[in-house]
């Protein structure tokens, strides 16, 4: 995994006529594509194509987050109150739920950037301390650490779900990761992607699973 750090530039004109060609012929009547951003970003920018009458249906906005009308007409709706842009239009979406429809073929910048803070994160779970021949005591440890059972996610995806994970730690909170086997590799991968950024401590080493905690250095 590689965090982009050198200068970019794409045409953004070039963009909204590449995907408005496709969403005109797709069943879905859309067509997107990330110009920016990623599970090591704060920021994501992604680039939405609509055939007209097409929609993005509700979904709730947990960031701040902005559209921008690149070309024709949309309508964005939210809490019953409605607001129409066209190109050239930048638009603050509101907090809540929100929903988006094409009045005529349409494409946007949709812009959001995560919001990182303690009350947005799950609610900790208390832990047992290890003991000396690797099991748990039954006392808790505090109630600052959060647990993600990476067994559960399929493992196509699952050191993306992990650093995903690992963005919304903050200073006096801790992650402990999960894994079925010695996650060496994904501990070198985010070494390499983020230097220095997290103090690493194992508190269980096998043979049926690896608990693996992270905290901010």
């Amino acid at each position: 995994m590689e965090v982009e750090n050198d200068m970019q530039k794409k045409s953004l004109t070039a963009l909204v006529r590449h995907h408005l060609n496709h969403a005109r012929d797709a069943s879905s009547g859309r067509s997107a594509e990330t110009v920016y951003g990623g599970h090591v970003h704060v920021l994501r920018q992604t680039l939405i194509a609509l055939r007209a009458g097409r929609r993005l249906g509700e979904h709730d906005n947990l960031a701040e987050a902005t559209v921008q009308v690149l070309e024709g007409r949309v309508v964005l709706t939210s809490g019953g109150a409605s607001w129409s842009g066209w190109r050239g239009d930048l638009i603050t979406m509101p907090p809540g739920r929100n929903s988006l429809e094409a009045v005529e073929d349409a494409v946007i910048l949709l812009t959001v950037a995560k919001l990182i803070a303690p009350a947005r994160r799950p609610p900790p779970i208390a832990l047992g301390k290890p003991t000396a021949d690797g099991g748990r005591d039954g006392t808790t440890e505090g109630t600052d650490t959060i647990v993600l059972d990476a067994r559960t996610i399929p493992h196509a995806i699952r050191h993306a779900a992990v650093f995903g994970a690992l963005d919304a730690v903050v200073p006096g909170f801790a992650l402990d990761v999960i894994e079925p086997h010695d996650p060496q590799r994904m501990l070198a991968e985010l070494q390499q992607s983020q230097p220095n950024t997290f103090d690493v401590s194992y508190i269980e080493r096998g043979p049926e699973l690896w608990r693996v905690r992270f905290s901010r250095a």
